[in-house]
């Protein structure tokens, strides 16, 4: 069958945008959409699959295939191509990862850090109605994308952007079939990610457990049992490896690089920084330049948890 080809599909759209949106229309022969990218940062799709529309997705040697009414979350790299068949309608949201929950309210961070740390493809049949709504937001965020400078664009796109990712994890929030170490390991991937994003604003522990859904204690007994370690020094520890790279990296003065870490007060910074490494940060940057310029190995930081 001839295949008609959609170009770089929704990443010519979109260019560096951290969201996309394409709506797919019924058409006479198949058409295939590459998936993948080059940049740094990948792209996730969310495929809002109508009613008797067929999609196949896949890799060299590795083909899905799904038929509508369905929602389809294709986390990055996990195909390389979407193909829609001959007549199919469908909607297709394109997120840059790492970077579109700037989209998102601060509630919807749980849905985000779940499905962000989805490593692979997620789809669920579903009633034509849920289907009908994705549409009308995923054509809403589209409409709005084509019109930046509209007032209020980036409002909109982030108020249906969030509906989507809502309702779309809804479906798969509520399984009960993992078992705990599965549990686990998600919950603690999430809170690396979030933290990862989130050291510089020096949040409590009570406020990571309330992003990830739990109670302080529970994260407390995941980090001690899983890591060694608890929240509040996985999250100490993770400012102490920033710093420690800022400093090795330049001449950024101690004052810059403690404010660009959340710290208002440079001798709290001190402080800090010399309680996690025995060391004020003036002393650790010479120290290391010396022995760079010995030809000695750089001090090593125990934090084997943040690579």
């Amino acid at each position: 069958m001839r295949r008609g080809v959609a170009g770089a599909g929704p990443a010519a759209a979109s260019g560096a945008a951290p969201v996309g949106a394409e709506l797919i229309a019924s058409h006479y022969v198949a058409r295939r959409w590459m998936l993948t990218s080059k940049t740094a940062r990948p792209f996730i799709h969310l495929l809002c699959l109508h009613g008797a529309s067929t999609a196949e997705v896949g890799q060299p040697g590795k083909t899905m295939t799904f038929t509508g009414p369905a929602m389809v979350w294709l986390p990055a790299g996990s195909a390389d191509w979407l193909e829609v068949s001959a007549g199919a309608t469908a909607e297709l949201l394109q997120l840059r990862a790492g970077v579109w929950h700037r989209y998102l309210p601060p509630s919807a961070e749980p849905a985000y850090l779940t499905l962000e740390a989805a490593g692979s493809i997620m789809a669920r049949p579903v009633e034509p109605d849920l289907v009908t709504t994705m549409s009308r937001s995923i054509a809403a965020i589209a409409a709005e994308i084509a019109s930046p400078a509209r007032s209020g664009a980036a409002s909109i796109i982030s108020a249906e952007l969030t509906l989507c990712v809502l309702r779309f994890w809804r479906l798969f929030a509520d399984d009960s079939d993992r078992d705990e170490e599965g549990s686990s390991t998600e919950i603690l991937s999430r809170f690396r990610r979030l933290l990862e994003e989130r050291y510089h604003q020096h949040l409590r522990v009570s406020d990571y457990a309330n992003l990830l859904g739990m109670t302080p204690d529970r994260l407390h007994a995941l980090c001690s049992r899983e890591l060694k370690r608890s929240p509040s020094e996985l999250i100490q520890q993770r400012i102490v490896k920033e710093a420690a790279a800022r400093l090795e990296a330049g001449t950024v003065a101690v004052k810059q690089i403690a404010f660009a870490l959340g710290f208002k007060d440079t001798a709290y910074f001190n402080r800090f920084f010399r309680k996690h490494t025995g060391e004020a940060p003036g002393v650790w940057r010479r120290r290391v330049a010396a022995r760079v310029r010995a030809g000695r190995s750089r001090p090593t930081l125990d934090f084997a948890d943040w690579p």
